[in-house]
């Protein structure tokens, strides 16, 4: 997928929301034409075959990936039922878990930007290991560690709590975060490695590494915005007339916006209408939807929408 969506449905006489990501990391948009490459891993489990190397490597397994690896630094870590698993049979916070790597050895010819995404489970509070746990770059086998040119968290999840004490219980998150590195013109890399390490109980679920051969300016993900998150506020009764289904729903949603709702009574479906220019005004929104045809029955057992940001 090119754009981050989220989908929401109405069901029945008892609306029901369901909210979801449409890609566990968010596509990158590098600027300036060049070459560019890309490696995705999901699917991190114990039952996947692609894991069957572990630790010595995972190639990336996703679609049109190239074959840079994720390879095990440290004893500890390891595939499990949903994630790469670090293990602890203490419960402290901040404690090592462990080190992973991406390695590239056949990078991509001239490159200047590289940004690696990863999707991590909080372990107690933390995810990457502090201080010194968060991803650094090296290069062509050298001893020093870059730190990232960029970082930025894309998306937090709720993922459960933790009960420090009778009066005192936190909320745990599963992470998206990113990281750009910038190189220098006069930079020559014939192969790199990024390193970091985690928190025990942290959960690896998804890792993605972008390269280019035109050097970013600036942090590419300050123009990806995430999609907006919009809210049913109250549900409309679907009328049919002139062979014309309409129906009239409430929303909110982000402030002083314009975005574009997508709209099917089928989630499968490759053919969903769109509602383009909504204006959110003060958050609280109306939109009328129409389609061919007598939709009622259909509509009242269930609508699909899903929403972007217009420019997008």
């Amino acid at each position: 997928m090119h754009e981050l969506i989220r989908t929401i449905l109405v069901f029945g006489a008892v609306m029901g929301i369901t909210q979801m990501s449409w890609a566990d990391v968010m596509p990158v948009q590098f600027d300036g034409g060049g070459n560019t490459s890309y490696d995705g891993w999901e699917n991190l489990t114990g039952n996947n075959p692609d894991t069957s190397g572990w630790p010595s490597g995972i190639t990336s397994n996703t679609t049109q990936s190239g074959d840079a690896k994720l390879v095990g630094i440290s004893v500890g870590p390891y595939p499990a039922w949903e994630s790469i698993y670090f293990p602890s049979l203490t419960l402290n916070e901040n404690e090592l878990g462990g080190t992973l790597a991406v390695g590239e050895s056949t990078p991509l010819a001239g490159v200047r930007t590289i940004v690696l995404q990863v999707k991590i489970g909080e372990g107690l509070l933390h995810d990457f290991h502090t201080p010194g746990g968060y991803p650094v770059l090296k290069i062509n086998q050298g001893g020093a560690s870059i730190e990232p040119t960029f970082s930025r968290r894309l998306n937090q999840v709720p993922n459960g709590s933790y009960e420090l004490s009778e009066n005192e219980v936190y909320p745990i998150y599963i992470n998206t975060w990113a990281f750009q590195w910038n190189l220098d013109q006069g930079v020559t890399v014939d192969l790199f490695q990024i390193e970091f390490s985690a928190v025990t109980h942290a959960q690896v679920y998804a890792l993605q590494l972008d390269q280019t051969s035109v050097l970013q300016s600036q942090q590419i993900f300050a123009k990806n915005q995430l999609p907006p998150e919009i809210k049913l506020g109250s549900i409309g009764l679907p009328e049919f007339r002139d062979l014309q289904t309409s129906v009239t729903h409430s929303f909110e949603g982000p402030q002083n916006q314009t975005i574009d709702i997508e709209y099917s009574a089928d989630l499968a479906s490759s053919n969903w209408q769109i509602k383009s220019g909504v204006a959110t005004g003060n958050g609280a929104f109306t939109v009328t939807f129409n389609a061919s045809g007598d939709q009622r029955e259909i509509w009242r057992r269930r609508m699909f929408f899903r929403a972007k940001y217009s420019n997008n």
